[in-house]
This record gives structure tokens, sequence and C-alpha cells, in this order.
């Protein structure tokens, strides 16, 4: 065999598979897929510890509010309102999060004031 037919045959070789066949990029598709949805589970999982968390800050934050209430005024709050409208406010809630009077809803949460001498906060995330 000549160079000039070792040439031709290594040039039939390659230009018989320039590109991916059909099942390779199907493979492809599924591995992305797959792997796609063990992310995202992952990360709700991530989600829902983050709203815990948060819930129970605000809750330590709740609980450190009322003392400094009883400390300024002689008697615990009667609800989670009357410790964000004084000035300068005992309760500085995250941002978005609203205080009716005895419960506050956060994205992902609830965290909620029974009033008593100490009153008493429950965090409740869905």
């Amino acid at each position: 065999m000549n160079h000039l037919d070792e040439l031709a045959e290594s040039t039939d070789a390659s230009a018989s598979r320039n590109g991916f066949t059909l099942i390779e990029v199907l493979i492809a598709i599924v591995v992305v897929g797959i792997l796609s949805a063990v992310v995202i589970i992952g990360i709700s999982s991530l989600t829902n510890k983050g709203s815990g968390s948060a819930c129970q800050a605000s809750a330590d934050a709740a609980k450190a509010a009322a003392t400094v209430h009883y400390a300024n005024t002689g008697a615990y709050p009667a609800s989670l309102n009357a410790m964000t409208v004084t000035s300068p406010k005992e309760l500085e809630l995250p941002t978005g999060v609203t205080a009716p009077v005895n419960s506050t809803t956060g994205a992902t949460w609830t965290l909620t004031m029974t009033p008593g001498s100490p009153p008493t906060f429950a965090c409740t995330v869905p």
C-alpha cells in the first residue's frame, strides 16, 4: 500500500464520523436532566432549612425585645406590635415582615406571641 492509499483510507474513516448520533445526544440530555433534578432538590432543602433558621432567629430577637420592653416599661408587651412601634423600636423585624397583633408572617414562616409574664414565642415553618 502506498502513501496515497493510506491517506485516502484515513480520510474516509474520519468523514463518516463528523457529528454525534441521535442516541448520544439523547443520553447527554438525560444526564443533564438528572443532574438538574438533583440540584433543584438540594436547593429546596436548603431553602426550608434557611426559613427555619430565620424563624428561630426572629423568635430569639422577640424574646430579647420583650425583655427590653419590660426593662423600659416595667411590664411585658401585650403584642408583637407593641414592640415594633416604640421609639426606638425594641424589635426590628426583617424586611417584608409585618407584625399584626400577636403573629408575624415572613416569606415561609410565622412567629406567634402568647402574652404572659413573660410572653412565649412560637415558630411555625410550613
